[in-house]
């Protein structure tokens, strides 16, 4: 099999497997949000307080952007805008008690949709797998606009 082929095949492979965590966790007629903010909750999961430029660039999209995005979850109760400690003129955000809830419950729900397709490997080809895709994750450009 030449390398065309390979590349097409994880591409396929790729696409599927996102394909059904995006339908396992946002397909629901419920989900009360989307994929993309899910990504941003998720970085203010990990790293509370940031302020909206950091937010900005973790994700690799303009400030405009992110600010059009809280609006959404600020007013769904998922995030909140706080004055900066030191610089009132910069905004921090950070998830509220309902954005946690729900990082904690979209989390649980991914992970349980990958718990059968999982076991089907060995310890030592999950961890391959794993390392493998990471890796392959680490090599890919940065992305300029979207999450």
């Amino acid at each position: 099999m030449n390398q065309r082929d390979q590349l097409d095949q994880l591409a396929t492979a790729l696409q599927n497997v996102n394909r059904y965590l995006r339908y396992s966790t946002f397909g629901h007629e419920n989900s009360a949000i989307t994929r993309v903010q899910w990504v941003l909750l998720r970085t203010l999961y990990r790293h509370p307080g940031l302020p909206i430029g950091q937010l900005a660039d973790r994700l690799g999209v303009r400030q405009s952007t992110v600010s059009q995005m809280l609006d959404k979850l600020e007013a769904s109760g998922y995030a909140v805008r706080r004055p900066h400690p030191r610089d009132t003129r910069v905004k921090t955000v950070e998830l509220t008690e309902a954005g946690h809830d729900l990082i904690r419950r979209t989390e649980a729900s991914w992970t349980e949709a990958l718990v059968g397709p999982f076991e089907q490997f060995s310890p030592g080809e999950r961890l391959m797998l794993v390392e493998l895709l990471q890796r392959l994750s680490d090599a890919l450009p940065k992305r300029e606009e979207s999450p």
